[in-house]
């Protein structure tokens, strides 16, 4: 039998074609070979080890990529590559070691050292007032048992008119968010031993205010706070936390009523609630999504919106929004920090008219602090 009667020839097929992936399995056999000649190299080791870095370099270019289009980039430079690996916490951990060429650092700077001192007031690089963080807040003594003699007595006494004095922050009314005296920068609500501590504010082309605060979202004189919570709006996490403890009975009524008439909370949606014992009249109750789903950051903008489209059909003048993603969503604060500003951003761009004047970001830890501050400096007016 001749040989052009016999079989047809198999198209031959490179051992990734077999292996069904695009990085080389023979040169890995190869390289492999060269650094361990003197043990036995099995026939799947290159294989695996191609299908490894074909994972590990996708994951690195998709994360680069987010990076790349959250600052308006067409283009992935090694500061994307270097911002991926390090809001990832499982490939920081791989390449903590590594040093990535012009890829620079993190941004993590402290308000304190990006503030100027000019004319005894500290001031932000926007020319925003600045507070020092670690001014201690205005306390009252505790009250003695026994009477003290009156402003108007003692002035009597000693042969002068008493003053009128003007009612002070700690006194039995909320403050408004700034002081009487013309200096004045720090927000100073009831009780008096809670203190807001304004660090840094940015002005909208539309004239709605950004502003970074530090103290607890429960003492901010707004029209409504946003809680951070999940499907079944929970009381969870430090904004849920405190909004029980201070908000007492007649708050967790208002939620129990919330989740009859509500049902599930879907993902990204936000449903409202009046607020009791605290100085938003109003709660605004998100469930926003988490890191690891798909499309989170797409998601957490939608989240951000519906927040926003919220508080817009209540006519709300003011919010004070935490740090929405970072804690139990497990979005890398920076990250997060910047889609929700960006969020922010488009929204008052792309509606016609809002009643939304002030939005507040309630922070406690520094890092945060910084972040904010440091993204609110670069979004565009």
């Amino acid at each position: 039998m001749s040989a052009r009667g016999g079989k047809k020839r198999q198209k031959a097929m490179s051992k990734s074609q077999r292996a069904n992936v695009t990085f080389p399995v023979g040169r890995m056999h190869r390289y492999l070979k060269m650094g361990t000649h003197r043990l036995r190299i099995g026939v799947g080791s290159p294989v695996y080890m191609a299908a490894v870095i074909e994972y590990l370099t996708a994951e690195v270019l998709e994360l680069a990529g987010n990076a790349a289009r959250d600052n308006r980039k067409g283009r992935i430079t090694p500061r994307h590559i270097l911002l991926a690996v390090a809001n990832d916490e499982e490939l920081h951990l791989l390449l903590k070691n590594v040093t990535i060429a012009s890829g620079g650092v993190l941004p993590k700077i402290h308000p304190e050292l990006l503030a100027k001192k000019k004319g005894g007031k500290f001031v932000m690089s926007n020319n925003m007032p600045l507070t020092v963080p670690y001014k201690k807040p205005i306390a009252t003594k505790p009250m003695s048992h026994h009477k003290k003699p009156s402003p108007a007595a003692l002035g009597a006494s000693s042969g002068v008119r008493a003053k009128k004095q003007p009612l002070s922050p700690t006194s039995g009314k909320t403050g408004k968010g700034k002081g009487k005296g013309k200096d004045s920068n720090i927000t100073v609500v009831t009780p008096a031993s809670a203190s807001v501590t304004t660090l840094s504010e940015k002005k909208l082309f539309l004239g709605q205010k950004l502003t970074v605060v530090q103290g607890d979202i429960t003492n901010i004189s707004s029209d409504a706070l946003v809680h951070p919570t999940n499907s079944a709006i929970a009381m969870m996490g430090e904004v849920g936390q405190a909004l029980e403890k201070k908000g007492g009975k007649e708050f967790m009524q208002e939620i129990h009523e919330l989740r009859s008439n509500q049902g599930s909370l879907d993902s990204t949606n936000a449903a409202i609630c009046a607020g009791h014992n605290f100085p938003a009249k109003w709660v605004i109750h998100v469930n926003g999504p988490a890191w690891n789903e798909v499309d989170s950051t797409e998601k957490l903008e939608k989240t951000v919106k519906n927040c926003l489209t919220l508080a817009d059909q209540k006519n709300l003048k003011s919010i004070a929004i935490p740090a929405i993603g970072s804690g139990r969503a497990g979005f890398p604060k920076q990250l997060a920090a910047q889609t929700i500003l960006k969020a922010i951003s488009n929204y008052f761009v792309n509606v016609m008219s809002s009643s939304l004047k002030q939005i507040y970001f309630v922070l406690l830890d520094m890092e945060s602090i910084g972040i904010y501050a440091a993204e609110l400096a670069k979004l565009d007016s």
